[in-house]
C-alpha cells in the first residue's frame, strides 16, 4: 500500500525530530568547576581524581573541567556557582559562612557522609544549600582529617599566653580560649610569617604542613585532633535542575562510589602525613580530650545562636 505523501512526510519529520530530542538529550554536557586550590595541593588532589572518575565512567554524558584560584579567587568562588558563573565549586563551607553560616556544622561531624546521607542530615544540608546557595551539595570530603594546634615553641601548663597563632574564624573563640592572640592572614603567607617570627604557630588539619615546608619552624602537634577539613562539592541549582535524569544519575553514583571509599583514602593519607610530620621533627603533644572538646563546644554555641531548630535537629545525626 502506498502511504499518501503528506503522511509520509509527517513521519519523516516526527522521525527527525524524535532523533533531534534524543540527540539533544544524550548529548554530553560541559561542566566548569572552580576549586579552592589547585589539584596539585593535597587538599585538592582527591577533588581531582574524583572528577577523572566522573570523566571516565560519565563519559559521552558529563565531562567536568576544573579552573582554580588563579582563575576566580578562592573566597569569591562559592558567589560564581551561586550566581551561575561556573557549574561546580568545590572549596569549605567556611568561605561562604556570611551566605548559609548553617553548612558549617558539617565540619564538626564525627560520622561519615554515608551515615548522613541515610539519616536524614544530608537532605537538611542540602536545603540550606539549595535555599540561600542556589546550590545543590552532592558530598564533602577530607572529613574526618583533623585540626591541631601547631607551634614553635612548648605551650606552658597547658595554656598559650602570649602565642600568636595565625587564625581563620572557625578557630578565633578557641585561642581566645586557650590565651593565644589569633592573627590573620593567607595561607602562602604562613611560611615568611613563621620564618619572621611573626606568629609561634597556628591552627591546620594534619594534611599539607610538610608539603608547605613549615616542619622547619613547627616542632609541636597539640591534640587530640579536633573539627573536621572537609570541602564540599556543589553544583549550581539551576544547572542541575537542567541535566537529564540520566546525567544527574551518573553524577550521583559517581558521588556514592566517592563516599565509599573515601574513609580508605583518608586512612591511607593520614599515615603518609603522621609519618611525614614526625620525619620532620613535629613532636605530638597530647593535651587531654578536655581539649579537643572545648573547640568543638565554642563551634557548636556559635551555630546554636545563629539558628537554634536547625543546631538541635542536625547535631544527633552528625555523631557516631
Amino acid at each position: 500500500m502506498r502511504i499518501p505523501r503528506t503522511i509520509a512526510v509527517g513521519l519523516a519529520v516526527a522521525t527527525a525530530t524524535t532523533v533531534l530530542t534524543t540527540t539533544a538529550q544524550s548529548a554530553e554536557v560541559k561542566l566548569k568547576a572552580a576549586s579552592f586550590l589547585p589539584t596539585r595541593i593535597i587538599f585538592a588532589k582527591f577533588f581531582g581524581d574524583w572528577v577523572e572518575s566522573v570523566n571516565k565512567e560519565c563519559a559521552g554524558k558529563i565531562k567536568i573541567s576544573i579552573v582554580g584560584p588563579s582563575a576566580i579567587k578562592s573566597l569569591e568562588q562559592w558567589n560564581a556557582v551561586k550566581n551561575g558563573v561556573v557549574d561546580m565549586h568545590y572549596g569549605p563551607a567556611t568561605y561562604y559562612k556570611g551566605a548559609a553560616i548553617e553548612a558549617g556544622v558539617r565540619d564538626l561531624a564525627t560520622n561519615e557522609s554515608a551515615d548522613q546521607r541515610k539519616n536524614g542530615a544530608w537532605a537538611m544540608l542540602n536545603e540550606i544549600h539549595n535555599r540561600k546557595m542556589n546550590a545543590w551539595f552532592l558530598t564533602q570530603i577530607i572529613d574526618g582529617v583533623k585540626f591541631y594546634v601547631y607551634t614553635t615553641k612548648p605551650h606552658k601548663d597547658g595554656r598559650f599566653e602570649g602565642f600568636r597563632l595565625r587564625s581563620v574564624p572557625i578557630y578565633d573563640a578557641f585561642f581566645k580560649w586557650l590565651g593565644a592572640q589569633p592573627v590573620r592572614m593567607s595561607g602562602p603567607a604562613v611560611h615568611t610569617a613563621l620564618e619572621r617570627k611573626v606568629v609561634e604557630g597556628l591552627g591546620w588539619p594534619l594534611f599539607g604542613v610538610t608539603g608547605f615546608g613549615w616542619e622547619k619552624f613547627l616542632k609541636f602537634r597539640h591534640g587530640p585532633g579536633f573539627f573536621s577539613a572537609g570541602s564540599n562539592i556543589l553544583v549550581n541549582l539551576n544547572k542541575w535542575n537542567k541535566l537529564t535524569a540520566d546525567q544527574r544519575a551518573c553524577l550521583n553514583e559517581r558521588t556514592l562510589w566517592l563516599e565509599k571509599v573515601w574513609p580508605s583514602w583518608r586512612e591511607a593519607q593520614v599515615k603518609i602525613e603522621t609519618d611525614l610530620q614526625t620525619k620532620g621533627g613535629i613532636k605530638y603533644v597530647d593535651m587531654g580530650q578536655a581539649f579537643a572538646d572545648k573547640a568543638v563546644e565554642l563551634n557548636w554555641a556559635d551555630y546554636r545562636q545563629a539558628n537554634p531548630q536547625f543546631v538541635e535537629k542536625i547535631r544527633p545525626l552528625l555523631t557516631n
